[in-house]
């Protein structure tokens, strides 16, 4: 269950005001050096999710496993999932280690054992690890996204966010919002292009809505981002990173 909370926007370039000064500025480098033999380990965030199998799982799953595997390295090549397989002796569940609850969860609901009744129940578990050989080798994160993310202590946390600050004490929480509003210049006859997008949007959408604005042809649109062409129309919002980067899209008008 998630935990209720307030929810806004940030606005300011840092979280709640959590104070982020390096140690180096506030006490000096020996002082730091110390500061940072006595400090907490880093943690990371890691989510589990627990399956309770039915007890004739031996037999049950054999047509679902096929199916069920590639669900599995369809999240691995993703990014999402870590690590995972069946308990032994007696094997009454599994373990799957995911780098985010959302994708947990969305794993969870489309898995063929959890649709063809192999998995009696499932719940997923907010693991925070901080020891062990293996946490070199966990992927960071990007922050921000489309999806929630833990908001660290002094993390910076970009304007237009949402954010949302649960009642209980824990971690505030944030992501890209599902819609934002992309504003461009373009020139001084023209103004600013404002558009509303999402994760999908497109390089095609986003030419057609300039062009719109603009008052031409599509074709005569040329977008750049770090005065790069944007020539690949099927590229989205969410794979150009678009978001916090629109300072960097310029719009040209062809003659």
């Amino acid at each position: 269950m998630r935990a209720a909370g307030s929810r806004l926007r940030a606005g300011s370039a840092r979280a709640f005001g959590l104070q982020a000064l390096s140690a180096h500025r506030a006490l000096g480098p020996t002082a730091a050096r110390a500061k940072s033999a006595c400090a907490a380990p880093a943690a990371t965030t890691l989510h589990i999710l627990l399956y309770n199998y039915v007890d004739d799982v031996q037999e049950r799953r054999v047509p679902f496993r096929a199916r069920h595997l590639a669900a599995a390295h369809a999240a691995e090549a993703r990014g999402d999932l870590l690590l995972g397989g069946a308990l032994a002796d007696p094997l009454d569940g599994a373990v799957l280690v995911f780098s985010g609850g959302d994708e947990a969860e969305s794993f969870a609901q489309a898995d063929p054992y959890v649709l063809e009744g192999i998995v009696e129940s499932w719940t997923v578990r907010e693991w925070t690890t901080v020891a062990g050989s293996l946490l070199a080798q966990v992927p960071a994160r990007p922050f921000p996204t489309y999806e929630w993310q833990r908001i660290s202590q002094g993390a910076e946390v970009p304007a237009g966010l949402e954010v949302v600050l649960p009642l209980d004490g824990k971690h505030g929480r944030a992501r890209i919002p599902p819609t934002w509003q992309l504003a461009v210049w373009m020139d001084d006859t023209r103004g600013f292009w404002r558009d509303w997008v999402t994760r999908e949007t497109t390089v095609r959408e986003l030419r057609r809505s300039a062009a719109v604005h603009a008052g031409v042809a599509p074709e005569l649109i040329e977008l750049r981002l770090n005065e790069t062409p944007m020539d690949d129309d099927s590229m989205t919002v969410e794979r150009l990173e678009l978001f916090g980067r629109e300072g960097t899209l310029r719009v040209l008008v062809k003659d």
